[in-house]
Order: structure tokens, then C-alpha cells, then sequence
């Protein structure tokens, strides 16, 4: 992810790369260290970082009695967005949000169960209470606060990834007008990045991009390496993670950064207080360190914030 304004951190794929990563959906194992900023092994990964989490008191007070009783959390996720959800060569469920889902439950004094869903119908999912939760890079707006609850954790941004070496000099948001252009359904970067495309390409007296929507991010990304759109949009922490895993097949366009917004963890509007509940276990791993170690771990220092909100401004 990225902070508006400060430069992507490079994402070490051999540190995090498939062959790597081999953390069961039971989060017992977890990925080998990444490699921090100045180049040193880190000594924890983030499923280390997460499992030493002792439970927080002030933060148990807060769980609803209907978690308590059951002493778990159903969550869902969408695991094709690779670093944050993905799976590993096993089908196990990893990355950034499971090691930081897991650590807040343990603050909570609850364990957890990540189950598979299609990312579109997440929110239906989670308004019909199938599930309690949802971790799976969800950008804050208000079209999505006015459905759930969203607790911010993390700042992100749109990119723009390409065919290995950017053929077609895309640099700009102009550049992709004309342009076949394919994003994830149900996306920020569907409902509203693309749309904004639209616009600033017809104000410039250029053609529209046409847009190529797919129901997995996994379908996007071979979308352009098969040829059938020119470019895809994406979360920033995405396009740079595939561009260092698959150097000889993408790239990404680091010239292009947009809508930087809060990414949160989602619960249904009536969720008896457990965006409460989320909000103080976040911040009490904010306030502890361990938040930053995973944030680190996973090479995404630059996606932290000093805060967690309960449905904050989006974009904020």
C-alpha cells in the first residue's frame, strides 16, 4: 500500500513468494522473513508477530457476548489479491490480512476461521450475517459505510500494471484512453477509478477506455498477460508484489498513483459492537508494536496509519 506522496517499498518476491509461503487456513505456520528496508532478514515473519499476541483485557471487554460464546470469528475473504489475501501452492489461505485478522483475535481472546467467498458478493455476505467479518482490501467510501461497518487499518491506492516493459508507453491516466483497461468486479478500481477514467478521457477530447471486468483478480492479471487488455488497475501493493514475482511478464507503472484511500475490515451495521471491538484491538497492536512488524514483514511499511477509525471519512 501506499501513503500519498511517499515512494512504494520494493516487495521482495523471493521472501514472499509461493514456494515460500506455507501457512495453513489454521495459521499455524508462516511465511519465511521478509527483508526490511536495509536489506536485513527480519527475525519474525508477520504469522510469528501474530501468533505471539497476548489477549488484551480492555479489548475482551468490548467483544460481543455473542463471539464470546462461541469463541470464534467466521471471516471471508477473497484470496486472489496477492500480497494482502491470497493462497499459497497448498490452497492455503496467507498474506498480510490473515497474519493481522489472526493477531486482532487473539487480542480479542477469540480464534478465527477464514472461509473462501467471490469478493463481489463479500458485503451481501456480511449484511445476511453468513460471516462475521470480513478481511479482503476493502477501500473505504461511503457508498460501502451506508451498507456495513469499516474499520480503517491501512492506506492504499490505485496503480496501473502493464506487459513487461510497457510497450505501449502508458505513463499517465491519459495515456490509458483508448485502451482496453481490466479491473476486479465489485473493485473500487470497477466502481469508481474506471468511471473517473471515463471522464478525464472525454474532457481531454480522447476516446473512453474500454473497460474488461473479471470476476477474480487472477482472471485480470492474465487478462493482460494473454493480451486481452492493455493495462489493469489494481491496489498499488498488488501491482508491485506481481511485478517483482513475474518481472518477465509485467510491469508496473509507477507514475500512476490514484485515490489514495483507508482500506478496512468489514462487520454488518447491527454487529452488536464489534467494529468496536476491532477498532481498540487494532489500536492496541498499534500501541504495542506488532501491528508495525507485520506491516513490515510483509514489506508494506508504507501503508501504516497511527489509527484506527470506526467508519472515517473515506479518502481521509
Amino acid at each position: 500500500m501506499m501513503l500519498k506522496g511517499v515512494k512504494r517499498p520494493l516487495i521482495a518476491a523471493a521472501a514472499i513468494s509461493f514456494l515460500a509461503l506455507t501457512t495453513a487456513c489454521t495459521n499455524t505456520e508462516g511465511p519465511a522473513p521478509a527483508a526490511s528496508s536495509d536489506g536485513a532478514a527480519r527475525g519474525k515473519s508477520g504469522q510469528e508477530l501474530a501468533q505471539a499476541v497476548q489477549a488484551d483485557p480492555k479489548v475482551q471487554e468490548l467483544v460481543p457476548a455473542a463471539i464470546k460464546s462461541k469463541g470464534k470469528l467466521t471471516l471471508v475473504t477473497d484470496p486472489t489479491y496477492a500480497p494482502i489475501d491470497f493462497t499459497d501452492e497448498k490452497g492455503n489461505i496467507v498474506g498480510l490480512e490473515p497474519d493481522m485478522a489472526l493477531a486482532v483475535a487473539k487480542k480479542m481472546g477469540v480464534t478465527i476461521a477464514i472461509e473462501k467467498g467471490d469478493f463481489n458478493g463479500i458485503i451481501a455476505g456480511i449484511e445476511a450475517k453468513r460471516y462475521d467479518a470480513s478481511w479482503a482490501a476493502f477501500s473505504i467510501t461511503e457508498e460501502r459505510k451506508a451498507k456495513v461497518n469499516m474499520v480503517s487499518f491501512m492506506q492504499g491506492g490505485t496503480s496501473v500494471m502493464v506487459r513487461k516493459g510497457n510497450p505501449l508507453g502508458i505513463n499517465s491516466e491519459l495515456d490509458l484512453c483508448g485502451k482496453t483497461v481490466a479491473a476486479q468486479t465489485g473493485t473500487t478500481q470497477a466502481l469508481n477509478v474506471l468511471p473517473a477514467f471515463d471522464k478525464k478521457c472525454v474532457d481531454a477530447g480522447k476516446d473512453k477506455p474500454t473497460s474488461l471486468l473479471l470476476p477474480q483478480q487472477d482472471n485480470v492479471n492474465q487478462s493482460v498477460a494473454a493480451g486481452r487488455a492493455q493495462a489493469l488497475i489494481a491496489d498499488n501493493a498488488l501491482t508491485a508484489y506481481y511485478a517483482q514475482l513475474q518481472p518477465d511478464a509485467f510491469t508496473s507503472v509507477d507514475s500512476i498513483l490514484v485515490e489514495p484511500s483507508l482500506s478496512g475490515v468489514v462487520s454488518t451495521k447491527n454487529d452488536g459492537g464489534l467494529a468496536k471491538a476491532f477498532q481498540a484491538a487494532i489500536q492496541s497492536l498499534m500501541d504495542d508494536g506488532t501491528y508495525a512488524g507485520i506491516m513490515e514483514a510483509w514489506n508494506l511499511k508504507s501503508g501504516i496509519v497511527e489509527k484506527a477509525e470506526v467508519n472515517p471519512t473515506a479518502g481521509s
